[in-house]
């Protein structure tokens, strides 16, 4: 039997055929400088290209990366099929098409150094004037419904011990995921460290965020706040 890795990576993917080989390549690289045993976590979500097939492709040459499917589709859902596969002390996810692996090694580097925490980026600039007054306003809600003081509460790689995952044990299928993971750590005292970034830059494909789905985060952080506040009590 193979000894459990030290990291585990968790990539959602979705109709990402024309990259996403290369992008699961450019990782090996710079985890193994670490020095650590990892492993990549590869989360087709709900695709309906053969970004699938691709994976699965470099699984078949690459045995430190494992293919893990949500059919059923959503950012939140990828991200815990894929956390609750993952075999690592120290649990990673990101965002597959637009996250640069440095930035991994980077933030687990602040991670090991910071103790018990929850390690996350923050992105200076979104590159777009739109998304930036969408995630303001976000941003915004997240401190007042929860006391979050983030200033990029979706920003991603978040790395965290993988007890801390059993601890809080965030449930949301969708795009709620990462502020239900911050909001929950914070009644539960365990810290945020941030690093900066500049922005980023995808890999290639199209975002799936719009109008639609901002909207619907804004009001499903008021849901959550009840949710929240029914099954963690505030330390």
């Amino acid at each position: 039997m193979r000894e459990a890795p030290f990291l585990s990576v968790v990539l959602p993917c979705r109709n990402q055929e024309d990259h996403i080989g290369g992008v699961l390549h450019r990782y090996i690289a710079p985890l193994e400088r670490t020095g650590r045993s990892f492993e990549l976590i590869a989360v087709p979500n709900a695709c309906t290209d053969r970004t699938p097939e691709k994976v699965r492709e470099v699984a078949q040459r690459e045995s430190r990366l494992r293919v893990v499917e949500n059919p059923a589709g959503g950012w939140g859902r990828s991200v815990l099929t894929g956390l609750d596969a993952a075999h690592g002390q120290v649990l990673c996810y990101t965002n597959s098409a637009r996250t640069d692996p440095e930035h991994v090694v980077q933030l687990l580097d602040i991670f090991l150094t910071s103790g018990p925490c929850i390690a996350k980026v923050r992105r200076v600039k979104r590159n777009a004037a739109g998304r930036e007054i969408g995630s303001w306003l976000y941003n915004l809600e997240a401190r007042v419904l929860f006391g979050l003081r983030n200033n990029d509460v979706n920003g991603t790689p978040k790395i965290f011990a993988a007890d801390t995952y059993r601890q809080l044990a965030p449930t949301s299928a969708g795009d709620l995921l990462d502020l239900e993971l911050l909001a929950r750590a914070r009644r539960a005292g365990i810290s945020v460290v941030e690093m900066e970034v500049a922005g980023f830059s995808r890999h290639g494909g199209r975002s799936s965020t719009n109008l639609k789905s901002a909207l619907r985060m804004y009001s499903g952080a008021l849901a959550l706040r009840a949710t929240i506040s029914q099954t963690l009590p505030t330390r």
